[in-house]
């Protein structure tokens, strides 16, 4: 095995353990040491020499990771402070986003509050997102601002994505926000920065083509020409990733290619006119460097983006071999720059651009030997879609577990969408959108109607995709998966891809080898082993949780939700969590009460898992229209509870009622519906929606079905819930509350906080330690909590 395939495979396996388990430092760093000694003595025994390589690199690059997160205090202080400050930074880069917002990265060496600087000990790298685009501003700006600064967090939810991950890796430490563009002051202007130019380029391009055509039209163009694909609407963005091309309007190492390749064609046509230059050297040697200043003016049109960067380091190293006439398996090539990216930046590995593009490029590469020989006796145009057809599987079935992983998306379209989408993109749209670049500084004209041109075509190609996504089995399904669960979809994807490198008898071998783990692993019970579990989501300024027996019954009672349509807390959240608690089906939903905050998020829920009821206290027209649109499309039963208590008879494992206390003239919070559960163990839990002091004491009156150990704070915490009756007469061994970290409302109020102090009852919080799991056990109710891909017992 080669050494760079050893060095590659124990990096990626050192990075993927680190976030759920990090090696001691100091003793860490000591093996390294000794492995690395090791190595160099016992060099000559080559079997051991590479399990001490291995093990080397696998420590080594598992105690890198946590070095990417360095604790800086004054990030933290900042934080903590939870106020408008001043900054004052130089502007490095500006991209523009949908729905005609942008973000600004600021390099601030100034921050103060009020009239007092806050000491900083170092330069901040922030993100600043502002409700508005603008072409005022350009790299090397000195500019100031007022806003709030948050170091960015996770929401602490199984199978969330890792959004501070992603921006430390593109070195963000902190974020800001900003309304519209007069919020900001501009200081002084640097105008000999060559990111300046090319920026006010980009922005004059952009806007020639805004004011050719329709916006979404446009902002197909912008994508493919000028590798703007933020800008693209989330309507038009769905319909791309269920038909599966949404990777065509992302500039990666497939439109470089085909630049290069056209260029190549291009050059050589000239080259063979020139005698002198044939004899001089070949163009195979000649030509490849020839381009590189091409290729590099575009990627710096198309944006500078990470995946075109790596692509632009394949083509450069790739040409200086050609010219040297050194001969590298493409393969070795492409694992050894895969490397080098993780050395220089461990956090890529993260990235899912990075991941899609080594692994739809490796799994091309893998099945080279069969789509470079399959229909070599057909004519052309029988055997350029054959070759296509192969190559496009090819690169499916390798970023097929990946996709899953970071999309929850299975898009089987994508297989014949691509069949006619990559030829006109790569060899018609992309062609005369960069000829439109080329032609806009002289003949702007000439370039308006190129941009025109290519409009209609990707518009065309929009069109087509929606058309082969409304075919029944073609519209794309999202699945929500445990992490087990995408491990046999790897393991069943893996001797596929390595069919063309293995001969028949391994390869069948390999099949049963990795058919019957993917089996054990898909199969797997994970049922809890508990009689019940009590999962309360972290999901901000909300609530959600999930009800669970361990006969399979699953309830999931509200679903948070943000007053801001961007960002689903049921898509981006429940539904990950549910998929990684190995949740597939729901008994019932509940829907405590039609407040934003619980009802949004069960929109993608009862959208995309099956559901066998939908509980609630109002009428069905009484319903927000976003839930009664979705409950129709999927015709669920909808339960309307009695005033009152109500038994649940089918739950299995203890005794479950629901209260429905709405009265005449009572709020939406006190008209929520609350959950008592007691069980064999005399142990019970009472969950309490929002209910303020009027509905605490109606509940009261009404009287329990029996005792409350474990008890849901009614209205996150809020010091208007008579929560100090509720305790008094209840008497709870500890609590749960929902609420977002740092929030506005200040919740839980303080004077709750401190009346449980002094009643010496346990508060658990979901924004101090994350989602909450609850676990009934002999000793009663266990509290834990999520943290490194497990529930763990919480630390004070």
């Amino acid at each position: 095995m080669q050494p760079v395939l050893i060095v590659l495979s124990a990096t990626v396996a050192g990075l993927s353990l680190a976030p759920i388990f990090a090696l001691p430092h100091f003793s860490g760093w000591l093996f390294v040491a000794f492995t690395a000694l090791m190595f160099f003595l016992l060099r000559k025994y080559s079997r051991v020499t590479l399990v001490l390589l291995f093990l080397s690199v696998f420590v080594f690059s598992n105690l890198r990771y946590p070095l990417q997160f360095p604790s800086r205090q004054d990030i933290i202080y900042i934080d903590k402070l939870a106020q408008k400050m001043t900054l004052t930074g130089r502007l490095t880069d500006i991209r523009q986003l949908t729905e005609g917002r942008s973000w600004l990265e600021l390099l601030v060496d100034s921050v103060a509050q009020k009239d007092q600087q806050i000491v900083l000990e170092s330069p901040l790298r922030v993100r600043l997102y502002m409700e508005e685009g603008t072409t005022q501003l350009f790299p090397g700006d000195i500019v100031r601002c007022k806003s709030r600064m948050r170091q960015p967090r996770l929401f602490g939810t199984p199978g969330e994505f890792n959004w501070p991950r992603y921006l430390a890796s593109q070195h963000i430490d902190m974020t800001a926000w900003v309304k519209t563009f007069a919020e900001i002051t501009v200081l002084d202007r640097q105008p000999d920065i060559p990111d300046r130019a090319m920026v006010q380029w980009r922005g004059k391009v952009a806007t020639h083509i805004m004011g050719l055509m329709p916006e979404d039209r446009a902002s197909l163009v912008r994508a493919l020409v000028l590798g703007e694909g933020r800008i693209i609407p989330d309507r038009i963005r769905r319909v791309l990733a269920k038909s599966g091309i949404s990777h065509l309007f992302a500039i990666s190492g497939l439109h470089l290619g085909m630049i290069a390749l056209l260029g190549y064609r291009l050059l050589l046509s000239i080259y063979r006119r020139f005698p002198f230059l044939l004899n001089w050297q070949p163009p195979q040697r000649a030509l490849p460097l020839i381009l590189l200043p091409l290729l590099l003016c575009y990627l710096l049109l198309t944006g500078d983006a990470v995946s075109t960067r790596r692509a632009f380091a394949l083509a450069t190293v790739g040409a200086v071999f050609l010219c040297w006439r050194y001969y590298v398996n493409p393969l070795l090539l492409l694992a050894s720059l895969a490397l080098l990216s993780l050395l220089a930046n461990p956090l890529l590995f993260w990235q899912a651009g990075w991941q899609l593009s080594f692994a739809g490029a490796a799994g091309i590469l893998l099945w080279r030997p069969l789509w470079q020989k399959q229909g070599g006796n057909l004519p052309l145009y029988l055997r350029y879609p054959l070759q296509l057809f192969l190559v496009t599987f090819a690169a499916m079935l390798a970023t097929l577990p990946l996709v899953l992983i970071n999309f929850h998306l299975f898009a089987p379209a994508g297989v014949f969408a691509n069949l006619i989408c990559v030829p006109i993109v790569t060899l018609l749209a992309l062609p005369i959108g960069f000829s439109g670049l080329l032609f806009e500084p002289f003949f702007p004209q000439l370039a308006g109607l190129l941009f025109q041109l290519c409009g209609l075509l990707l518009e065309s190609l929009l069109s087509l995709a929606r058309w082969i996504t409304a075919l029944p089995g073609l519209g794309g399904t999202y699945l929500f998966l445990s992490l087990r669960q995408y491990l046999a979809v790897g393991l069943l994807v893996l001797p596929l891809l390595l069919s063309a490198q293995l001969a028949k008898q391994i390869m069948l071998r390999a099949v049963t080898v990795c058919f019957l783990s993917a089996l054990i692993l898909w199969q797997f019970p994970l049922f809890p082993s508990f009689p019940v579990l009590l999962t309360m989501f972290s999901v901000g300024q909300g609530e959600s949780m999930l009800l669970q027996n361990n006969d399979s019954q699953t309830i999931l009672i509200d679903g948070g939700g943000f007053y801001s349509d961007r960002f689903d807390v049921g898509e981006r959240l429940l539904a990950p969590a549910l998929g990684q608690l190995g949740v597939t089906k729901l008994t019932a939903v509940v829907l405590t009460h039609d407040d934003l905050d619980h009802r949004k998020g069960l929109v993608f829920v009862l959208d995309n898992f099956p559901v066998q009821e939908f509980w609630t206290g109002n009428s069905f027209s009484e319903l927000h229209f976003s839930l009664q649109d979705v409950l129709l499309k999927h015709a669920i039963p909808v339960k309307i509870m009695p005033s009152g208590w109500s038994e649940i008879s089918f739950w299995t494992n203890g005794d479950l009622n629901i209260f429905n206390g709405t009265t005449p003239g009572s709020n939406r919070n006190d008209s929520s519906l609350v959950m008592h559960l007691s069980h064999a163990s005399s142990e019970s839990l009472l969950l309490t929606g929002d209910l303020e002091e009027k509905g605490v004491l109606n509940l009261l009156n009404a009287g329990l079905p029996g005792p409350v150990s474990l008890l849901k704070l009614p209205h996150h915490g809020s010091r208007f819930s008579a929560t100090d009756s509720l305790i008094d007469q209840l008497v709870p061994k500890s609590c749960l509350v929902s609420v977002g970290y740092q929030n506005r409302h200040h919740l839980p109020a303080r004077q709750v906080v401190d009346y449980l102090q002094q009643q010496n009852i346990p508060l658990y919080r979901t924004d101090l330690t994350g989602t909450l799991q609850a676990q009934l056990s002999k000793n009663g109710w266990q509290v834990r909590h999520w943290q490194r891909g497990f529930f763990v017992d919480i630390t004070p």
